[in-house]
């Protein structure tokens, strides 16, 4: 029974490892933008429907597990890539993304704001891609909000998974238990769509002219305010609704994160014991961003 595999993440499973320590993100990246609005948008101002682009944005992983656990394989990501119906999308600058993940397999217009020019499978198992944000009504909603914070884009497809633990397909009778990969040959790419909080934490894009601006220290403060806002957010909730199950559960495990402070545990011998070298180190995705790749 193939089932929907969306790549945007957030529950309580996946963010803390089975210690509670909220796991490490991994940070990047470098890429190249072109902002076509000038100061007071007015729609008749451009004239080519694109509102802003991205150059070498990352996407998606390849080969590495994303937070929810799902492989994309280099081969995967070439096969849509090579697939007719998506060339030709993109060839003829209309492979469509909408301003969220959606539970169906076509795109409507009505929803659309990311379009996908080229994608390509980079160095550090990072997958790169040319993005425009459209003029259309979702489309600006989504700029408003770049210029602001952090977007995410994440794909959205139909397909299999192979659980590596089980050696079954995932279904009702076999759910998921651990690392998934994603069945090559099952699998139905519709399309990559923005989301608040992507699996592939390399995925979120903040807004910049700048040419080849680095954005490590960047990512970096955003993901520590990001823990900091989820952190009194759940603490807060508990104090409201300490009652609540679903309550409970989030408070407890940011209680094992940190008991005196409440806080998320972020250091070294933490990031290497959730990691281990399953992932690149930062220090690698940084360089190859600041050679100018």
């Amino acid at each position: 029974m193939a089932q929907w595999i969306k790549g945007c993440f957030f529950n309580t499973k996946n963010y803390f490892d089975s210690a509670g320590r909220c796991q490490k993100l991994i940070k990047s990246s470098l890429y190249k933008t072109e902002d076509r609005v000038e100061q007071g948008y007015k729609p008749e101002q451009c004239g080519n429907g694109v509102l802003y682009s991205w150059k070498n944005k990352p996407i998606g992983y390849y080969d590495i597990p994303t937070l929810n656990d799902m492989i994309f394989s280099k081969k995967l990501w070439n096969m849509i890539h090579e697939n007719p119906f998506i060339k030709a999308a993109m060839d003829n600058h209309c492979w469509w993304g909408e301003d969220q993940h959606r539970d169906d397999s076509e795109v409507h217009f009505k929803d659309v704001a990311l379009r996908v020019n080229d994608f390509h499978c980079d160095e550090n198992g990072l997958v790169v891609a040319d993005l425009d944000l459209m003029d259309t009504p979702s489309g600006i909603t989504i700029y408003s909000l770049a210029k602001t914070g952090a977007i995410g884009t994440s794909s959205r497809g139909f397909g299999d998974l192979f659980d590596r633990n089980t050696n079954h397909i995932v279904d009702k009778k076999h759910p998921q238990t651990g690392l998934v990969d994603v069945v090559e040959e099952a699998y139905l790419a519709v399309s990559q769509d923005a989301v608040g909080f992507p699996a592939v934490p390399a995925a979120m894009a903040l807004y910049s002219v700048e040419e080849h601006p680095d954005l490590t220290q960047s990512v970096i403060d955003l993901e520590t305010g990001l823990r900091e806002k989820i952190t009194s957010a759940i603490i807060e909730a508990h104090e409201r609704n300490p009652m609540n199950d679903w309550i409970n559960a989030m408070f407890n495990s940011l209680n094992l994160a940190d008991k005196q402070s409440k806080t998320f545990v972020l250091n070294d011998d933490n990031i290497k014991s959730v990691f281990k070298k399953t992932y690149p180190s930062t220090s690698k995705i940084a360089s190859a961003f600041k050679r100018g790749k």
